[in-house]
């Protein structure tokens, strides 16, 4: 009996062909998966040179400067430094900053896509913050338009860096007089030596003259020579524990010294008998994102930036 016998050459043609397909799709799998993954790579770098510059632009704004940034933090943030940044809109909260590079594709030539244009946007608010997390003590509006040198925002200047003496019962002023309500000197409730506050809410007095009794053994020296953000209150109400503050707004306070009580003292005299705190009022921007704005706020010369959802 005769056998048909298929020649060996076609056999290893037909091979050859399906290797060669094989071949291209595994080229096509490999530039899909290795230029996806640097693009990844450099997106993100692109996303942080966004948010950079978003929140840089933003911060400027809230110091009255509006500076744009967006170029040099785009650069800053590409590993290679090869990227772009600009302003979408105007120089107006909120901003958005988009940036953009190009990127060579390293497999992807093979299948015609030799490079791809990567982008990527950040938008950053700033205003004055309604409320959050501060110091529990507070001081008068008086208190702080004497201590400031009757400071106005509205015209545009930066509060001084002349130190001042407030004193915990000061009765100089003309009303909103001073920080004693009966029994109470300006300490608020709080947990651990923080008072959550919001602008046109009243705010329990924390009575007595030693300090708040949620600072009870707080070490104050960590506080001095930085920004801590303080209430200003512009009425009060009851006195004794029943007194109450009513908040206006946020204003940061730099401590140089302090008498709170005998064993809570620094760089003062005449303590524990002139309750007091010296230091200065500054033009501060928060940057944590944990303080509500509201664009009804009284600015105090706090600012506070996020970046918007």
């Amino acid at each position: 009996m005769r056998r048909l016998i298929r020649p060996a050459s076609r056999q290893r043609g037909a091979t050859a062909v399906i290797v060669a397909i094989s071949m291209m799709a595994m080229l096509g799998f490999a530039a899909v998966a290795i230029d996806l993954g640097g693009a990844y790579s450099e997106h993100q770098q692109l996303q942080n040179g966004a948010d950079a510059g978003a929140l840089a632009i933003a911060q400027s704004c809230a110091l009255g400067d509006c500076v744009d940034s967006s170029d040099k933090y785009a650069k800053a943030n590409k590993l290679d430094g090869q990227a772009t940044g600009q302003v979408v809109g105007t120089l107006a909260s909120p901003v958005t900053v988009e940036t953009s590079s190009v990127r060579k594709n390293w497999f992807g030539a093979i299948i015609g896509v030799p490079t791809s244009t990567l982008t990527a946007r950040a938008t950053a608010e700033w205003g004055w913050p309604s409320g959050g997390a501060t110091l529990p003590l507070t001081f008068s509006w008086c208190a702080f338009r004497e201590a400031t040198g009757g400071w106005d925002v509205a015209l545009g200047d930066k509060l001084p860096d002349t130190e001042t003496t407030i004193h915990l019962i000061e009765k100089t002023c003309t009303p909103p007089a001073h920080n004693e309500v009966a029994g109470g000197f300006g300490w608020l409730t709080g947990i651990n030596c923080s008072a959550t506050v919001y602008a046109d809410n009243w705010v329990l007095s924390d009575p007595g003259n030693d300090g708040s009794t949620s600072c009870k053994d707080f070490d104050w020296t960590a506080l001095l020579s930085k920004p801590v953000l303080v209430p200003i209150f512009e009425e009060t109400t009851g006195s004794g524990s029943n007194a109450m503050y009513k908040i206006k707004g946020l204003a940061a306070f730099e401590i140089s010294g302090y008498c709170f009580a005998q064993d809570a003292q620094w760089n003062v005299t005449k303590c524990p008998a002139d309750k007091q705190i010296k230091g200065h009022f500054t033009d501060y921007v928060d940057l944590s994102g944990d303080y509500t704005i509201d664009a009804n706020a009284t600015h105090f010369g706090v600012a506070t930036v996020k970046l918007s959802a």
